[in-house]
């Protein structure tokens, strides 16, 4: 019997890799042995997810000067006569998606099911990528003449784990409502998940921000991201500021803000919300008759990158404020396209970006007793008190974004409604204890044998919840039915510590 830890990993993706770059590219590539280079400077990273009963990640990482070779080289170009960077992403998402691809075949040849996300493009000068919860790993670097390729693979198997479509048994075509999809508000669902979840898990509460200023966008920052493979394939991202990270963190496990691991703890909890934020959303498209897995949080962390997730139907991002701080949610989505429905292509930026030197519209001066003038002209306000000042008619932003709408914040809800929470179906299991055996130990299992483990008689069993364990208790009998009376519930760092 096959497991995650027997399967070669490294075989099948030396031979995708090799094999792709030589097809398409006509680069023979060569395995390095060895330590694995640090490639530096400015790079581009290609990744895509694995969900299902393997979940984890593929990443592609070349030098920005060998990604434009490359694009060159796939589109039968001279590198002179590429012009901006769209072409040179969309290659580097082709090839990721092709080797990814391979493995995910690997995989489910094994006996693994798992299903695939749409790739997504990292790129910059200074950032890091890590796959959180992995059980495997692995990194390879190839080189072709002076470039490096480094491939890093990260990937876990999920306990337990039942396909949404074996439980349903239905076709897509019979369990999708195309009318409830088209429907779907996600402008609003996604700002709502953010909020409550804030709300429960560290009892902040945050607002949206309908204006951000250029600076909120630059610095260092902690990117929590999970994507969703099948009917619908997209991404949830939270962008944290690195102090904003780190008083999360002290909030979430209970502690002081100077004893919180940068790294470490700052992951487990980024990672932990990321996921439960897009554990909402699936259970939203699961509602609407969308079957989707949920891949295994990542973690991107540095100060000059950016993250697009490629060829999306419907894309969003929002801007959250907390006290003085400034965070930011994106969200993805396409429909697979066996569904066969439409979803209208969405491309909005819920806020509005403003130079860190230019007035606000707090601080733009009151118009209202000059309306009326009969010489009143856009552009040549002028008051006794007030300097000429108009509202800029560009704005410096690094996305496309919507027309500026001078409207007040919305007032603080009174009441926080986290009743969609409760609907949201858990996996509670009972572990009485585990044991580790060799396959030879394994086959030998026969009617009427015993299995020791390795908890005692005395020990308290495990209470799981989504395969994390949340409290601990002693099996009763009752009325000829097994129970279990709890004893005792971890603490949130405990249970953040439980996710290791």
């Amino acid at each position: 019997m096959e497991t995650l830890f027997t399967i070669d990993i490294k075989s099948s993706v030396t031979k995708s890799v090799l094999d792709v770059f030589d097809t398409m590219l006509s680069f023979p590539l060569e395995l390095q042995e060895g330590e694995v280079p640090d490639l530096g400077d400015m790079r581009i990273v290609g990744s895509v997810n694995f969900a299902g009963q393997v979940s984890g990640i593929i990443h592609i990482h070349v030098k920005k000067d060998f990604a434009l070779i490359m694009t060159s080289a796939m589109l039968g170009m001279t590198p002179d006569e590429i012009e901006g960077e769209d072409e040179i992403k969309d290659v580097i998402s082709e090839l990721s998606n092709i080797i990814g691809g391979n493995l995910k075949s690997f995989f489910n040849d094994s006996g693994f099911y798992c299903a695939l996300s749409t790739p997504s493009i990292t790129m910059g000068d200074d950032f890091t990528i890590k796959s959180l919860n992995t059980e495997r790993y692995e990194s390879l670097s190839f080189r072709y003449q002076e470039h490096i390729v480094l491939i890093e693979v990260g990937v876990k198997l999920q306990s337990g784990y039942q396909a949404e479509d074996s439980v349903s048994g239905l076709p897509a075509s019979a369990r999708v409502d195309a009318a409830k999809v088209r429907d779907m508000d996600i402008s609003n669902k996604v700002p709502d998940s953010v909020t409550n979840v804030f709300n429960t898990m560290l009892s902040m509460d945050v607002q949206i921000n309908h204006s951000v200023v250029q600076s909120e966008l630059e610095g260092m920052r902690t990117v929590g991201a999970v994507s969703f493979a099948g009917d619908a394939m997209g991404l949830i991202n939270i962008h944290v500021t690195s102090q904003f990270s780190r008083q999360m963190a002290a909030v979430m496990l209970d502690m002081d803000i100077n004893d919180v691991d940068e790294e470490a703890d700052v992951n487990d909890v980024i990672g932990e919300l990321s996921n439960i934020v897009g554990g909402n959303l699936k259970s939203i498209f699961s509602d609407v008759g969308l079957h989707c897995e949920l891949s295994t949080p990542s973690i991107t962390r540095g100060s000059g990158f950016k993250i697009e997730t490629m060829n999306m139907e419907r894309y969003e991002r929002f801007a959250f404020g907390y006290q003085d701080h400034v965070f930011f949610v994106e969200f993805g989505l396409k429909l697979a396209e066996g569904l066969n429905v439409p979803l209208e292509e969405v491309k909005e930026i819920n806020y509005q970006v403003t130079d860190d030197t230019l007035p606000t519209p707090a601080e733009w001066p009151d118009l209202s007793d000059i309306a009326d003038k009969p010489d009143f002209l856009p552009g040549e306000i002028e008051t006794s008190d007030s300097p000429q000042v108009q509202p800029p008619d560009e704005l410096p932003a690094v996305f496309h974004q919507k027309k500026w709408v001078d409207e007040p914040k919305t007032p603080p809800p009174i009441d926080v409604n986290l009743s969609f929470l409760m609907d949201i179906p858990l996996e509670v299991s009972i572990e009485l204890g585990r044991v580790r055996m060799k396959i030879s130990e394994l086959l030998k299992i026969h009617e009427q044998s015993v299995v020791g483990l390795k908890s005692l008689a005395d020990d308290p069993v495990e209470i799981l919840v989504n395969d994390k364990l949340i409290a601990k208790g002693e099996v009763v009998v009752e009325g000829g039915k097994y129970g279990i009376r709890v004893i005792e519930v971890l603490s949130r760092e405990d249970r953040i510590k439980s996710l290791h």
